[in-house]
């Protein structure tokens, strides 16, 4: 994987996408996304380590100063 300020830009921005969805599946009650209404505590799981996965991945995509 190339690493580059750009990827790693759209890994943080896709876990801030990841957390909302979290706040919004304990917070409302919806059946966007599910099949009941009401709060959905497994999609928030889901997307809670779905966000916390895109940051380790900014981790790995963020370019390093090797010689600093």
């Amino acid at each position: 994987m190339s690493k580059s300020r750009g990827m790693m830009a759209m890994w943080v921005v896709l876990a801030v996408v990841f957390a909302a969805l979290t706040v919004f599946y304990l917070t409302v009650n919806t059946s966007f996304l599910a099949s009941a209404t009401g709060k959905h505590y497994k999609h928030a799981v889901l997307f809670a380590a779905l966000a916390v996965l895109s940051l380790v991945a900014a981790s790995f995509a963020r370019p390093r100063n090797v010689g600093a």
